[in-house]
């Protein structure tokens, strides 16, 4: 398998750097193989700045030569996932190749909810709040990981052993495809 030099995660907060950077580690991935750019951590409005990054951080993936991966983290809050979705593809130019090595990961309100469910609890995306103020702390701590724990066994009994061919970078879309619908 060919496997990402570096994987840049792109991400609005704490708790999502947590989240996606806790569970490449279950996978193997090196921290140094890890680069997080600074998001604003209080100081300012997490998805502006994934939208305000995307198009830069795009730029540089497509000049380097080695295997880079760009994970970019973005709750859709009151939009649609679709929409999302949209909306960044909107900010990359060029646009996203379907093979390109640029994933999303769009939780619907909060990575809260996913640690909930994660948790046993069945999840009303639309009760926000609740998961929140239940998770908001500890999802940005170690005491996520047990939880994350779970979601990235539960991927490699799909995915483990990966097929010699599939790229590092089609293992991440497809993980992000499970867990986007996972459930235990």
């Amino acid at each position: 398998m060919s496997k990402a030099s570096q994987i840049i995660i792109l991400c609005e907060d704490k708790a999502h750097e947590v989240f996606v950077r806790h569970f490449l580690k279950k996978w193997g991935v090196k921290p140094r193989a890890i680069r997080v750019p600074p998001y604003p951590n209080g100081k300012g409005s997490g998805k502006k700045h994934v939208e305000d990054n995307i198009s830069p951080e795009a730029e540089a993936l497509r000049r380097r030569h080695a295997s880079t991966i760009l994970l970019v983290i973005q709750d859709a809050d009151e939009f649609s996932v679709d929409q999302i979705k949209s909306n960044l593809d909107a900010k990359l130019l060029p646009p996203r190749d379907a093979n390109e090595p640029i994933v999303y990961i769009i939780p619907k309100w909060h990575i809260q909810t996913w640690i909930a469910y994660l948790d046993g609890n069945n999840v009303d995306e639309e009760d926000k709040d609740t998961y929140k103020n239940r998770y908001g702390k500890l999802s940005e701590s170690k005491d996520a990981h047990p939880f994350i724990d779970n979601l990235a066994d539960s991927c490699k009994k799909i995915y483990n052993p990966y097929p010699r061919q599939l790229l590092w970078s089609q293992l991440v879309k497809n993980l992000v495809e499970y867990v986007t619908h996972y459930r235990p």
